[in-house]
């Protein structure tokens, strides 16, 4: 999933016909083939029409976050995921940024043992004062009434650091994705071939703006 974290997110935005409505193309690779697209807000979906330049999207509403998931012609899904702060709290100017050894003590946070077995940082987002993670927990040891089935959760976790001590901030995770698979085979299926791809995440259009241009590249 790593791979996915280099992308370069290009995005084009023009004024839709009603004023208050834009558009939005997502510009990918041509080695890569799209077979659908939606962006989603607000649970809210809006289906694009994949082109030969990407995903074109209509009459999305100005001023509102937009998360974009691909799904690709080999059954692969590039998921866009909002990685911003849970509040509208502005980020410190003078935080500086984000170290190793911050980056360290985040990691010895989220691998602290728990009911899940396996706990990895998909991505993280922030500075020297607070920082986004996507977390994935997995629970694939047999467990009560839960012999041979695997439990995964995608989450964000929200981190904030307190006087050269990080913590994390409780009661504001926030879960993605959860499910319940009853074998590795049903498990493999549906997350071998998901990529997030924060880049597509909270893609927020300004009715404004009529020529912020940015492209999607796979940098393997």
């Amino acid at each position: 999933m790593a791979k996915w974290g280099g992308w370069l997110a290009v995005i084009a935005l023009a004024l839709g016909a009603g004023g208050k409505d834009v558009s939005l193309t997502v510009q990918t690779p041509a080695d890569l083939k799209v077979a659908s697209g939606v962006a989603t807000a607000l649970k809210t979906d809006v289906r694009g029409e994949v082109g030969e330049q990407g995903v074109v999207f209509e009459k999305l509403s100005a001023q509102t976050p937009y998360d974009v998931k691909l799904t690709l012609a080999d059954g692969g899904v590039i998921q866009g995921v909002d990685l911003s702060w849970y509040d509208a709290e502005p980020a410190k100017t003078d935080a500086g940024e984000l170290t190793d050894d911050d980056r360290s003590a985040i990691a010895d946070i989220v691998h602290v043992p728990s009911f899940y077995n396996k706990s990895d940082i998909l991505a993280l987002q922030g500075d020297h004062d607070r920082v986004v993670a996507l977390v994935q927990l997995v629970r694939d040891k047999d467990f009560y009434n839960g012999k041979g089935q695997i439990i995964w959760r995608v989450e964000l976790w929200y981190f904030h650091d307190d006087f050269g001590g990080w913590e994390k901030v409780d009661q504001q995770n926030k879960i993605i994705r959860r499910e319940r698979f009853k074998s590795r085979e049903e498990y493999d299926a549906a997350v071998g071939k998901l990529k997030w791809a924060p880049e597509l995440g909270g893609i927020r259009l300004s009715a404004d703006d009529r020529g912020t241009t940015l492209k999607l590249e796979d940098h393997k």
